[in-house]
């Protein structure tokens, strides 16, 4: 069943904003009642029918300093309520921008897509890398497939705070994460395995010393999450040390990336809220890449993605109910001499603030 634009923004609205980003809950549901707005989203390309890109488009203007109203909003600087139901508040405000600005917002929707390089997820990678070190050996090599500027290949620089389960990573980290968890006992290390080799593959690979892509990969985070200053730096880290980024396609490449990696390390590839870009036919060959690339040598596989998108964890208790944004599912694939063996890891925040480990 496809749904309705209109639709669309409300299923946002509660599945994906709740109560994790009030601002954008009350801003979708604005959206999904305006005709003006939804018409000016189906103008432009179906890939920019997503909430998050028209929600990125208007974040850009707002950091590039336009003077409109919202961007006090955004800056957590006005009195505009993002819960009120009264015509004064956010709602409102953001459609105006919109309506305003309306060809500035039609370029950005032509040729942006959703491009959020969240380093917070590094919080639910890092005790999944923890476990592949168990499993396989020490020595990693990481392939982050949709890698955006390759953020979350730089987690072992980070400090993953998981409160009274400890912490992970240098005390003196500047960028700092912090990850609730809600069940389990997460394995958490002192440091992360030793990560021998690490590449990120992307079909449109940010360049972060360009001033307008930067920007967006800022856009692209919701602002009333306490996430943006934490992204600058961890964007001033990737520029002093910058990851290998390769330009590619996610099927069509993973396993020359794979086999590019040292001898001497384990291949474990990512796919953190990437997989579902891809349609069923192609999630089910990017797999079977991966399977025929383990004939050379063991290669682990871990997702963090929406439900029912990776298909080997369909059978799994149902997710915790949290109150936010939808639980994610966090899982383990070892490949060995083609053969898959899952492990479904646990639940996760899309954006790394929780952990619910199962396994």
């Amino acid at each position: 069943m496809t749904l309705d634009l209109a639709d669309v923004w409300t299923y946002f609205a509660e599945t994906e904003c709740g109560d994790y980003s009030r601002l954008y809950r009350r801003i979708s549901h604005v959206v999904a009642a305006n005709d003006d707005v939804l018409d000016l989203v189906r103008t432009a390309p179906r890939r920019a029918h997503q909430p998050t890109v028209l929600l990125g488009a208007v974040h850009f203007l707002v950091l590039g300093g336009l003077d409109h109203p919202l961007a006090a909003v955004y800056a957590g600087s006005s009195d505009a309520d993002a819960d009120a139901d009264a015509d004064a508040d956010v709602g409102p405000l953001f459609v105006d921008l919109c309506l305003t600005y309306r060809d500035e917002i039609l370029a950005l929707l032509a040729t942006r897509h959703t491009n959020t390089n969240e380093v917070g997820r590094s919080a639910v990678i890092g005790p999944a890398l923890t476990t592949v070190a168990l499993r396989l050996g020490p020595r990693l090599g990481l392939v982050d497939v949709g890698c955006s500027a390759g953020l979350n290949l730089l987690c072992d620089r980070y400090l993953l705070d998981y409160g009274t389960a400890g912490r992970t990573g240098p005390a003196d980290a500047t960028v700092r994460i912090a990850c609730e968890v809600i069940g389990g006992g997460v394995p958490v290390a002192s440091t992360l395995p030793e990560i021998g080799s690490r590449v990120g593959l992307d079909r449109d690979p940010i360049d972060l010393n360009d001033a307008d892509e930067a920007r967006w990969l800022l856009a692209c985070i919701w602002p009333d999450t306490g996430r943006l200053d934490r992204a600058r730096l961890a964007l001033q880290g990737a520029r002093e040390h910058p990851p290998r980024l390769v330009r590619g396609d996610a099927v069509d490449d993973v396993t020359a990336v794979t086999d590019s990696l040292p001898a001497d390390v384990i291949p474990v590839v990512l796919t953190t809220w990437a997989l579902a870009y891809l349609s069923a036919e192609r999630r089910v060959e990017f797999r079977a890449r991966l399977a025929a690339a383990s004939r050379a040598r063991p290669i682990a596989w871990v997702s963090a993605e929406g439900p029912g998108v990776v298909d080997f964890f369909n059978d799994i208790d149902e997710p915790p109910d949290i109150g936010g944004a939808q639980a994610s599912v966090l899982g383990l694939v070892v490949f060995r001499n083609g053969v898959p063996e899952p492990h479904h890891l646990g639940f996760v925040h899309p954006h790394g603030t929780w952990i619910d480990w199962r396994a």
